[in-house]
């Protein structure tokens, strides 16, 4: 029996892994909706969206990872707005599956041979649970690869 304890994560597909942000991050969660193209951005920033009066920029984590785009009329796309450094930033991911309590003792350092796939800065580990395997990304990492340029983006 899991220990009301463990550490909450928001868990989301991309393709057929499974991903997840630590709950404390992510401020909510939109359906797929119109967004913005904005004109020579970086190849992951999807565009922008109005939330609620404000601009939202939007990442593509499937192009920022180096995914083949999503099909269209393919999964549950959405996005999951998280508290950026200086402004609100939303990911767009294939479907968010729940909100999994994640014993912290299932959680080990992602091998080399994986994270080195992914850019292991913003890997914090891989997750056991329920008998799957959930990669763990701090988003303000991924976000902090773009700033300074090596993330192929920048204006995150």
């Amino acid at each position: 029996m899991m220990s009301k304890s463990g550490r909450q994560v928001v868990v989301f597909k991309l393709g057929k892994e499974e991903y997840g942000f630590d709950v404390a991050v992510v401020r909510e969660i939109h359906s797929m909706e119109d967004i913005a193209k904005v004109h020579r951005s970086a190849p992951h920033i999807e565009g922008v969206i109005n939330l609620r009066g404000k601009l939202l920029t939007v990442v593509n984590l499937r192009t920022r990872f180096g995914m083949e785009p999503l099909k269209k009329n393919e999964g549950n796309p959405k996005i999951v707005v998280i508290d950026g450094p200086d402004a609100l930033v939303g990911f767009l991911v294939d479907e968010v599956s729940e909100v999994a309590r994640i014993d912290p003792q299932s959680i080990e350092k992602a091998p080399d041979y994986i994270a080195r796939e992914i850019e292991s800065q913003y890997v914090l580990g891989i997750a056991k649970h329920e008998e799957r395997l959930i990669t763990l990304i701090d988003p303000l990492k991924v976000l902090e690869l773009d700033s300074a340029g090596r993330g192929g983006g920048k204006d995150a």
